[in-house]
C-alpha cells in the first residue's frame, strides 16, 4: 500500500533530519504490509529528499513567510521536503501528494501543522502553474 509506504518514508526523512543518517533497514516497521517495490519506493523518496535536501529546504523558506526553516517542527519539515521531492521529482499526482502530506501531518504532528503544511503545498503548487 503506497500510504503506509509513505509513511515509512516519513518516518525515515525524520530520522535523517534528526541523525543525518540513512537507514536502510525496514525490520521497525510492519514488512508484511510493504513489498520490495514499496521498499523501493521509500528508497528512492528518502534518498531523494537526503540529495536535495538544500533544494527542498530554500523552497520550503521560500513560501514559509513567517517562520525561519529552523523554527519549523521537524515532523512537518520532514513531510514539506518528502512531498516537495514527490512534486518535483515524481509522477504522482499533486493532490495525491498533498493529501498523504497531510495525512501523515494529522498523525504525527499538531492540530495547527496541518493547515501549515497544506498551505506551504498549496502556495508551492499555485507557483508552479
Amino acid at each position: 500500500m503506497r500510504s503506509y509506504a509513505r509513511e515509512v518514508a516519513f518516518c525515515k526523512i525524520y530520522a535523517f533530519i534528526v541523525s543525518g543518517n540513512i537507514d536502510d533497514d525496514f525490520s521497525q516497521f510492519e514488512t508484511d504490509k510493504l513489498t520490495d517495490e514499496d521498499k523501493s519506493f521509500v528508497d528512492k523518496l528518502v534518498r531523494g529528499v537526503a540529495e536535495r535536501k538544500s533544494e527542498l529546504d530554500a523552497a520550503v523558506s521560500r513560501f514559509s513567510k513567517d517562520f525561519k526553516l529552523s523554527r519549523i517542527y521537524r515532523p512537518d519539515l520532514a513531510a514539506l521536503e518528502m512531498a516537495l521531492w514527490e512534486l518535483q521529482f515524481s509522477d504522482t499526482p499533486q493532490p495525491v501528494v498533498i493529501n498523504e502530506a497531510v495525512t501523515i501531518v494529522k498523525k504525527y504532528s499538531t492540530e495547527k501543522s496541518v493547515g501549515y503544511v497544506n498551505g506551504i503545498l498549496a502556495a508551492y503548487v499555485r507557483s508552479e502553474k
